[in-house]
């Protein structure tokens, strides 16, 4: 039954390659992914007219992080073998393959929605359900897309800047989409809920151990940790949205 499954997503790729490249040859040399691709006016970066409300929320981020959370990162790494830290970050990368999945098929981006589709049948399988992560070996490279990328690229703007509490950089786009989809999340399926909490703060503080050498090295180098952090933010998320090719300006 595996096997079969595996040949079926196989042959959807292959299908999928075969067409998009013909699909780029029409008369007016346009694929159906990039009439899908955001406007111009999508890679404008989001104001900040609450910067001071932003700037308090942030401070308090940063107090809760030294506090807490670089802490916890800290004695997760430490208490914590590296082989489990894997298996929780390869599990958790592949509900979000699942989200990415449904995100580029609504992009009309058929190649990529298969490919991440790929990833969640092998690594649920070959890598025994999601713990491994086969897939990146066999090709099938992660790409995140989430539904504020979705309607970045339906040409919603992107509202003002925000910073949330705890959640950290945002827009309101991004907050609305992220509160839009937040039941149907696959991480919220999971039960008993013990499990799924667990599952949640083993996620934060594996991205924040990630983390732990860049912030070490930002202190000594930004005046300002506000600017750097929010400029970084909007810059990162356009070349989402754009798929890593933004325009220029």
């Amino acid at each position: 039954m595996v096997l079969h499954m595996l040949c079926l997503v196989r042959l959807l790729i292959i299908l999928l390659g075969v067409w998009h490249p013909v699909a780029q040859a029409q008369p007016n040399g346009t694929s159906p992914e990039q009439l899908l691709r955001p406007a111009p006016s999508a890679a404008v970066l989001a104001g900040d007219p609450f910067e001071p409300v932003n700037r308090s929320i942030f401070d308090f981020n940063e107090r809760v992080d030294r506090a807490v959370i670089r802490p916890l990162a800290e004695a997760f790494v430490e208490t914590v073998p590296a082989p489990v830290r894997d298996g929780i970050s390869n599990f958790l990368t592949n509900l979000d393959d699942a989200v990415s999945a449904l995100n580029h098929a609504l992009q009309g981006k058929p190649v990529k929605a298969a490919s991440s589709l790929a990833r969640v049948v092998l690594n649920s399988t070959l890598g025994i359900a999601g713990l491994r992560d086969p897939a990146t070996a066999m090709g099938f490279v992660h790409e995140t897309e989430d539904l504020g990328q979705t309607l970045a690229v339906w040409g919603l703007p992107s509202g003002p800047y925000l910073v949330l509490p705890l959640l950290g950089p945002s827009t309101v786009r991004d907050v609305g989409a992220r509160i839009a989809f937040l039941p149907y999340t696959p991480i919220r399926q999971i039960n008993p809920s013990e499990l799924r909490y667990a599952l949640i703060a083993s996620g934060v503080l594996s991205a924040r151990a990630e983390l732990l050498q860049a912030s070490r090295a930002a202190q000594l180098v930004v005046f300002d940790r506000y600017l750097f952090a929010r400029d970084s933010f909007l810059q990162r998320r356009r070349s989402q949205i754009y798929d890593g090719d933004p325009p220029d300006g």
